[in-house]
């Protein structure tokens, strides 16, 4: 797919927090216009083309890695800071552990190098 525009997305308004929260992890969708961006606690599926927020999950912890799930269209896996896998399904608005570490003292960071799907 080509994007032939530049859209600014705004990210101002998540969780209704009153300071400026930054994005720390985005995945485009594989087939359609579609981009996930996780900021804070938040997941935000937005419009590629338009730049419109079209739905949001709170997670509970930040993301560290995501994308989209392959056999789902709207469907993001994501890895949590505190080691969790967890599948967040847009058009449904919920989301499901997929793997829960035993020790809860582990944490991860988005600097940790490691294979992405």
């Amino acid at each position: 797919m080509e994007w032939t525009t530049v859209q600014h997305l705004d990210l101002r308004h998540v969780g209704r927090s009153s300071k400026p929260l930054q994005p720390h992890a985005a995945a485009f969708h594989p087939h359609q216009a579609l981009v996930a961006v996780a900021i804070g606690n938040y997941i935000i599926e937005m419009d590629a083309l338009t730049g419109c927020k079209i739905s949001s999950i709170d997670i509970g912890t930040p993301v560290v890695r995501m994308s989209y799930s392959p056999t789902s269209g709207h469907s993001v896996v994501a890895i949590l800071e505190d080691c969790t896998i967890r599948s967040c399904d847009f058009d449904a608005e919920q989301t499901c552990v997929l793997h829960s570490p035993e020790k809860k003292t582990e944490q991860i960071s988005s600097d940790t190098k490691s294979i992405w799907l």
